[in-house]
This record gives C-alpha cells, sequence and structure tokens, in this order.
C-alpha cells in the first residue's frame, strides 16, 4: 500500500487507520511520523530542559519535550538526577533511548543508574556509556567534590530541532541604550540599555551595562541596530555593528542638518564560534555628541 494514514482511534480494525498493524501502532510508522515531521531535536515547548543545582549534589532539569531518534519523549515537571556518587569528571547529559529488551547502564538517571527497557529517559553519561546508543545531547555537567562545580553546567546549543511548520523564532534585544561621543572620529560602545529581552532558549544572553549580546550557537543572524544622535547639525555619524570588537558592517553619513539626527544600521552576521560577542558601535566627526534611544536586535536566521 502507497498511502497510509494513522493516529485514529485506539484498538484494532478499520476504524484504527490503515497505516496501523495488528493490535496498535507500530513503531517503524510512529518513527517515520516523528521524524518526518519534527525532525530530531529538543521541541520549542515548555522551559526547555534548562538546567540548574551548581554547588549542589542534585542537578535539576526542567520541564520539556522533544523527538530522540523518531521517539517522542515528555517530561512535564522538573527532574531531579543525584550526582553525589560519582568520580570528578565532565560527564555528558542527554535524553537517552533504550530500545532493548533489557536496562542500559548510565552514570546516572533520575531513577538511579540505569535507564529501563523500551524507555526515553534523562540521563547523565559518560562517552563510553554513549557509544553506539541513540540520544539527544542537552550539555555536560562537571562533578568536583560530590557536587556540581562552579560554571560546571554547560548546555549544548545545538540541541534544538527543526519543523515542517513555521520555525520558533530565536532572539535578544536590548533598547534604551546611550552613548557619550567624547572625542571626534573615535569610536564608543552603545551601552546602558535599561530594556532587555531574551528568548528562552538561552543561545543568547545581554549586558545591558556593555552593551554587548553573547550567541552561543553558531550560524547565521541578522543584528539591527538604531540610534539618535541628539546634537549637532554639521559634520558626519558612523553606526556599526561589531563581532567580537570588530565592525562586520558600518554606514557614514553627513549630519541631517538638524539637532536630531537618526540612524540604522542592518546587518547578516555569520557566528562561526560557541561563544561570539555582538555589539553596537558608533562615532561622530564632531566631539562633544551623543546618542540617545539606542537599540539593538539580534535574530536567527
Amino acid at each position: 500500500m502507497a498511502e497510509q494514514s494513522i493516529g485514529f482511534a485506539t484498538g484494532t480494525g478499520a476504524s484504527f487507520g490503515d497505516g496501523n498493524v495488528g493490535a496498535g501502532y507500530d513503531t517503524a510508522r510512529m518513527i517515520a511520523m516523528e521524524t518526518k515531521t519534527l525532525n530530531d531535536g529538543v521541541l520549542q515547548v515548555g522551559n526547555n530542559f534548562a538546567m540548574s543545582g551548581v554547588g549542589t549534589a542534585t542537578l535539576t532539569i526542567q520541564d520539556g519535550a522533544a523527538v530522540v531518534g523518531g521517539y517522542f519523549y515528555e517530561n512535564t515537571s522538573s527532574s531531579a538526577i543525584n550526582i553525589s556518587t560519582l568520580a570528578n569528571a565532565t560527564y555528558n547529559v542527554v535524553i537517552f533511548v533504550n530500545s532493548t529488551s533489557g536496562p542500559l547502564t548510565v552514570s546516572r538517571s533520575v531513577a538511579g543508574t540505569t535507564v529501563g527497557t523500551y524507555s526515553v529517559r534523562l540521563a547523565v553519561a559518560t562517552n563510553a556509556q554513549l557509544s553506539g546508543r541513540v540520544y539527544v545531547q542537552l550539555g555536560t555537567v562537571q562533578v568536583a567534590g560530590a557536587v556540581i562545580a562552579a560554571s560546571g553546567i554547560t548546555p549544548a546549543y545545538a540541541m534544538y530541532g527543526t519543523t515542517s511548520q513555521l520555525p520558533y523564532q530565536s532572539y535578544a534585544t536590548m533598547s534604551g541604550g546611550t552613548a557619550t561621543i567624547t572625542a571626534a572620529n573615535t569610536n564608543y560602545d552603545v551601552a546602558g540599555y535599561s530594556s532587555p529581552s531574551t528568548t528562552s532558549d538561552n543561545i543568547f544572553s545581554t549586558n545591558t551595562t556593555t552593551g554587548e549580546i553573547t550567541v552561543r550557537r553558531t550560524g547565521l543572524y541578522l543584528v539591527n541596530g538604531f540610534g539618535n544622535f541628539t546634537s549637532g547639525t554639521t559634520g558626519n555619524r558612523l553606526m556599526g555593528i561589531q563581532l567580537n570588537g570588530s565592525f562586520v558592517q558600518s554606514t557614514r553619513m553627513a549630519s541631517s542638518g538638524g539637532s536630531s539626527h537618526t540612524m540604522t544600521q542592518t546587518s547578516l552576521v555569520v557566528i562561526s564560534s560557541v561563544i561570539d560577542v555582538v555589539k553596537l558601535t558608533v562615532q561622530s566627526s564632531l566631539a562633544g555628541q551623543s546618542l540617545a534611544s539606542g537599540s539593538i536586535t539580534i535574530t536567527r536566521v
């Protein structure tokens, strides 16, 4: 049969759907449905398995959902994994698939040191325990002295799945930034923002004091900057997007001739390392100028 369907009433018989077999949903059909509609990865729902517990013996993983090897996994509440018995080392935090007829050993799971037969569960595991297994990595956790070390939780920012629907939009934005342009033709970072906002996937973090946005996932990003030069009717103004302290794009314009000169700068930026820093930088050909109403927004394309 070339055409098949799935998802009708539970049970057996014609009303169950022509894509099912015998007494229930067929594993291969369910895997095909999940992978072809959602792909593997963490789904953008709930708290995306956010992790915490630095300085304690408990790794807490928040709620979330994922498709792992075609198997659907969901946790509607937070889970706790006790790491107090683990030796000092850095371990993988994963959503682990056991598609075998017996339990599989991991360093720690919510239930203990195994993942039960035919189940998908959160686990802390070594590289050797993951060899040949199906899993999605949520990050790593460093254990030192029976507790989670300082800065010992590192999320994996490439864990998100894609969909055939409109994609989840990941972004960070800050507004209300300022710059005091003391010297002419000198770069000044727009800083002192007051209204930061980021999506909950932890790809971005904002620093309102320095004006920096840290990006933790490689890829192509659209960055938009805006500001209002509030004094000076002559000379020229420059606005640019910087990546790791160097301009990736900038625009210089002659003054508008009025006391309020607004500028916008938009750039496509390639993030090529796991931690890159983006910021908005301005300058003026006149000393003693200022910029107000500065804003910067970065969006994953």
